[in-house]
């Protein structure tokens, strides 16, 4: 049986425009729309513009969603929602074992992920909750790192767990990135000793376990620009695609070094300089900016506005960690993105599905059909308050492979 989706709106971010001034109409605003669904494969049959908004019952108040069955076709109605594609987070850090408290370093996370990996059951529970809540509330797709561990055998660990679950029903889709240069840990005198021992023992291994892209993090008293493009270009040497976490803290020359490498992304970019954006956008490479950790940390703003006039895509992340931003919720990225950056809603909605799919060079971020119908459902009145409430969750259904979560 298929399944026939009806809302007050859709916007299927089915678009090539650029993102800077980018409109709603622009990016595929289609009023009272209907997405048809395949019910075997999961994947959109078309969509629709003008279908007719159905109250659900004769005599009863409008009420935010129906269901019934015409012709054979299921069909769902959200006659007080905007649908739009599945939210795609370009960068998170969800397998970690417990919180940070302030003051507690990295290192703390490390020791207690490499405790909780003893038993891999516990704590993948654990793990599991976090994508569950953030399915729940609109990503459908998430970039998931490793990081935490820092031994071969525990990021490896960490990739293979990645790979077992990468397609799980109830959970996002997920794209590995194996982050072992994220901190020196403590069995080694220094970062170069790391660096040496990740590309020798760690690397050659890491996409036969799943892992697709690799990243560093660039930063003063962590990874220089040197050891950073020795990893890249090893990485890269081993078939895997390449981010990296840039310039965050203070200026390094971090992104000039990562867009050297050929990074698909520079991450972070809060203290970049107007060099570093003319090389990010003359390579096609997708900013990741996370304004939660900005937020969070008090940092100065990602450039964002300065990156999009000259061409650029930027995507929007959460940067969910346990550290530095502990919000895993796209929806309230959205806010921060809007409030921090001056992103206009539809700009803000780009960012989270159309700059975030393709700086995963994935085919996601969009309702379009043939391709997996994967969307929310949004209590807003219309599109342009995307990113204007926060708070809370305003999905009010969530759509994987066709499959209502």
């Amino acid at each position: 049986m298929a399944l026939l989706v009806r809302a007050g709106a859709i916007v299927t971010c089915d678009t090539d425009a650029p993102q800077n001034g980018i409109t709603f109409e622009r990016l595929g605003l289609i009023r009272n729309g209907s997405i048809l669904i395949d019910d075997t494969t999961g994947a959109v049959i078309s969509v629709a513009e003008g279908a007719e908004r159905r109250s659900p019952e004769q005599g009863r108040r409008e009420r935010a969603e129906s269901a019934q069955v015409e012709g054979g076709t299921a069909v769902l109605d959200f006659p007080n929602c905007v649908i739009v594609p599945g939210f795609v987070d370009a960068h998170t850090h969800p397998f970690f074992a417990g919180m940070r408290a302030p003051g507690e370093t990295m290192l703390h996370t490390v020791q207690r992920t490499r405790e909780a990996l003893l038993d891999l059951s516990v704590f993948w529970e654990t793990v599991e909750g976090r994508l569950r809540l953030m399915l729940a509330h609109g990503t459908t797709m998430a970039e998931v790192k490793t990081g935490y561990v820092l031994t071969k055998a525990g990021e490896l660990q960490l990739l293979e767990m990645i790979e077992e679950h990468k397609e799980e029903p109830g959970l996002p889709r997920l794209v590995a990135t194996f982050l072992g240069a994220h901190a020196v840990p403590p069995e080694f005198p220094d970062a170069d000793a790391y660096t040496d021992y990740l590309i020798a023992e760690v690397l050659p291994e890491a996409r036969a376990r799943g892992a697709v892209y690799a990243d560093v993090f660039c930063e003063p008293g962590f990874f220089s620009p040197a050891q950073t493009l020795r990893y890249l270009n090893a990485a890269h040497s081993h078939g895997l695609r390449l981010r990296a976490h840039c310039d965050e803290m203070s200026y390094s020359g971090a992104a000039a070094t990562a867009a050297q490498a050929g990074v698909d992304t520079i991450d972070h970019c809060n203290y970049i300089q107007k060099e570093d954006i003319e090389a990010i956008v003359a390579r096609d490479i997708v900013t990741v900016a996370c304004p939660a950790t900005t937020a969070y940390l008090d940092l100065p703003p990602c450039p964002v506005r300065e990156i999009l006039e000259c061409g650029g895509y930027v995507a929007l992340a959460s940067d969910y960690n346990p550290g530095t931003s502990p919000c895993f919720n796209l929806q309230t990225v959205a806010n921060y993105g809007r409030r921090l950056f001056g992103l206009s809603a539809a700009e803000a909605l780009y960012g989270v599905t159309v700059a975030a799919a393709k700086s995963l060079r994935a085919q996601a971020g969009r309702i379009r059909a043939g391709e997996p119908a994967d969307f929310v459902a949004l209590q807003i009145a219309a599109p342009e308050e995307f990113g204007w409430q926060f708070g809370g969750n305003l999905a009010a259904a969530v759509f994987r492979s066709g499959r209502r979560i």
